[in-house]
């Protein structure tokens, strides 16, 4: 019979991996973010709205430019998210609770960011298709 090998963990080993999982979930909200963001950019430059809509360009053109805010702050979170990965791994280092406390602290600051991103994102995503999605075009040769 073939022996198992299992490793114990320590409590911190434990939390980091913790740490770890929760970080590579922010990575997959913030990455489907992005591709939602690329459908709604195309969605908005696409040439499917009726013509006769008052102030359509110009409402179309301020969703662009909250959407491209929007991908900005993305850029910047999806970076400190990433470069977090690496802080977390560096709670192994620590010596004293002040050391862990603050690897926490910054932690869950990031998620709150995370999180109010998202939600921002969603709302943004609730503005647009409820403010356009009555004036699609119902034919191909309305206009």
């Amino acid at each position: 019979m073939p022996r198992s090998v299992t490793r114990r963990f320590t409590g911190n080993e434990k939390e980091i991996d913790e740490l770890l999982k929760q970080n590579d979930s922010w990575k997959d909200l913030l990455s489907y973010a992005a591709e939602e963001a690329h459908f709604i950019d195309q969605y908005l430059s696409a040439d499917i709205f009726q013509k006769n809509s008052l102030n359509m360009y110009e409402k179309l053109q301020l969703y662009s430019s909250e959407l491209e805010n929007l991908r900005s702050d993305y850029q910047d979170l999806s970076l400190e998210v990433h470069n977090h990965h690496y802080d977390i791994e560096g709670m192994l280092e620590c010596e004293d609770i002040s050391c862990e406390i603050f690897y926490h602290d910054e932690h869950f600051k990031l998620e709150r960011r995370v999180l109010d991103f998202i939600d921002r994102f969603k709302t943004f995503k609730l503005k647009v298709f409820s403010n356009t999605s009555g004036l699609l075009r119902k034919t191909s040769k309305e206009y």
